[in-house]
């Protein structure tokens, strides 16, 4: 092992040091993402957007991330050399999404959503194209480095850091916004691009790819089988339900409960620290139950949840009611992340793992577009209702994808 292969493994080199790691280059995405699903949906419409504004926003917004294919087999396959970026399969990538965050937020923070809305939407998706360089590349990294046995205590990890930074900003950023004003909180984006820069600077890549890690076409010949598609299916799914929730559920606490811009954070950051339990039960749950058993068990408590928003939810009980949702999203996000890292070739790590995301991340757009635009014409509680519909159809297909891993296992 040469000198820089030693370097490059000195921060990921023990199961607690790949933990603290992937955590704390989590909690920074958190930090953004507090802003992103909280607050970017209310800033546009308070100041004037129409829900066919929204739904297209969000629409176009997981685009880069439907592209992550690209960027996950492009880190794969070509290492970047450039000044400031330093040279590597992975952390220049991370480097300059990074950048491109800190670049689009300076820039964001002085354009109109509304008056301005082309132009804002051209600098939105340049922090998000930003944000999947730097997601796409950093799952890539968790792949090179952490053994199959403790990917979902990593995968735990990445959830509890991001979910600890949406925590901690989500009651930030509603009590600055309401004493400053918004342009505040880009400021706040920018610091969160910039804070993993001294910490990457301490990863310095090998000169060479182990040779399991080599890039290889034929790897992505696996991803033909009848499994995988039904894996698919399971990943569009999913984040539909997951994720159109996810985008109306703070519209619904201000816009139908009445709540104020600190109450929506306030509600946000317990919703974020129910993630942050979550993560943790769900890295618990993951020792004591296969996969399979705790994905039946995460998908019943998401329809449940959705239901009990939909029946019951006021603004005294959505506090409450966000903290169960906080939890049963980590745990179906834990879910969908541990088998697309077990169905991973590590040949294109990040490549087939982003694939992967890509696929969710079309779910994703579906959903947010769909919630986001019928607000105006469709009652909240009902929106609620069909997802939560949509949801149980993950049951049947959890049951068909353990039958093909049983087959799997019997066949070799």
């Amino acid at each position: 092992m040469t000198i820089n292969t030693l370097s490059f493994r000195s921060l990921t080199a023990t199961r607690n040091g790949r933990l603290l790691f992937f955590g704390l280059l989590y909690f920074v995405q958190g930090g953004m993402l507090a802003y992103v699903l909280v607050f970017n949906n209310l800033y546009l419409r308070l100041s004037g957007a129409t829900a066919g504004q929204l739904s297209l926003l969000n629409g176009l917004l997981a685009v880069p991330f439907i592209l992550k294919i690209a960027i996950g087999l492009l880190s794969d396959k070509v290492p970047l050399n450039l000044p400031l970026l330093g040279s590597g399969h992975r952390t220049p990538y991370m480097r300059l999404g990074l950048l491109a965050i800190a670049i689009g937020g300076s820039g964001a923070a002085f354009i109109h959503p509304v008056a301005q809305y082309p132009l804002f939407i051209a600098v939105a998706l340049f922090i998000a194209f930003g944000l999947a360089f730097y997601d796409t590349v950093a799952d890539g990294l968790a792949i090179d480095v952490t053994p199959r046995a403790q990917h979902e205590q990593v995968q735990g990890a990445m959830l509890v850091g991001r979910s600890l930074g949406f925590v901690m900003l989500a009651a930030v950023y509603g009590r600055l916004i309401a004493a400053t004003g918004w342009q505040i909180v880009f400021a706040f984006v920018i610091l969160f691009a910039l804070l993993p820069l001294p910490l990457l600077a301490r990863m310095p890549e090998p000169a060479e790819r182990p040779a399991a890690q080599q890039f290889s076409w034929a790897a992505l010949r696996g991803l033909w089988r009848p499994e995988i598609g039904r894996f698919a299916l399971y990943a569009i799914v999913y984040s539909v339900a997951i994720y159109g929730t996810n985008a109306i559920i703070m519209l619904f606490a201000n816009e139908e409960l009445g709540g104020t811009l600190v109450q929506v954070g306030d509600v946000a950051a317990l919703g974020g620290l129910g993630m942050v339990v979550g993560g943790l039960s769900g890295s618990l749950f993951g020792r004591r139950l296969s996969i399979w058993q705790f994905g039946y068990m995460t998908a019943t408590a998401v329809s449940l949840t959705l239901l009990l928003i939909a029946s019951v939810a006021n603004l005294q009980n959505i506090a409450a009611i966000t903290l169960l949702w906080g939890v049963a999203l980590a745990s179906a996000e834990l879910v969908f992340l541990t088998l697309s890292m077990s169905k991973t070739d590590p040949r294109i790590g990040a490549g087939q793992f982003a694939i992967f995301m890509a696929i969710s991340n079309v779910g994703t757009g579906i959903g947010q577009a769909a919630a986001t635009g019928l607000i105006d014409t469709v009652d909240f509680h009902w929106i609620f209702v069909g997802m939560a519909a949509i949801n149980l159809l993950t049951i049947p297909l959890l049951a068909a994808m353990s039958r093909d891993q049983l087959t799997i296992s019997n066949e070799q």
